[in-house]
């Protein structure tokens, strides 16, 4: 199995919701190296929409959760009017499809781990040793896919 290419994580959503707004996914450790961001294209700003809970795409800064103030708090409209939030530097994006993109690396890890350990069990446990291997090569298969190698 070749080595994965992409950012070790762990990954969170950062950035700033004032002044010049800017969204990106990046490593939570060593310098918050960036795995993602927007740019500007054509005359519309550039931010990530979600679907959250079926709702429609709703716009990043619709679903921003913020370092400093009430952890309650979610969107900027909903900041801006908080006194407790005195800093809009974000700490997450409250979205099912936010939180999985952000534990990406971590899911890779516990998978691969979780295919090595299977494996060796195929090789200890023979009575169930297909019904491992079968899972063994479908969890391979997403790791493959997940390096850009299918």
């Amino acid at each position: 199995m070749s080595e994965a290419k992409f950012t070790p994580g762990p990954w969170a959503w950062f950035g700033t919701a004032g002044g010049c707004p800017e969204i990106y996914l990046a490593t939570n450790h060593s310098g918050r190296r960036y795995v993602m961001g927007f740019q500007r294209w054509g005359l519309n700003g550039a931010q990530p929409s979600f679907q959250p809970e079926g709702r429609g795409m709703v716009k990043a800064k619709d679903l921003l959760q913020f370092e400093v103030g009430d952890q309650s708090i979610v969107g900027l409209d909903a900041a801006q009017k908080d006194t407790s939030v005195y800093r809009f530097q974000i700490r997450g994006i409250a979205a099912p499809d936010a939180h999985l993109i952000a534990a990406a690396p971590e899911l890779y890890e516990a998978l691969r781990m979780a295919a090595n350990d299977l494996n060796t069990a195929a090789s200890l446990l023979p009575d169930i040793a297909p019904a491992l291997l079968e899972t063994v090569k479908q969890a391979n298969a997403t790791l493959t896919k997940a390096r850009g190698e299918a």
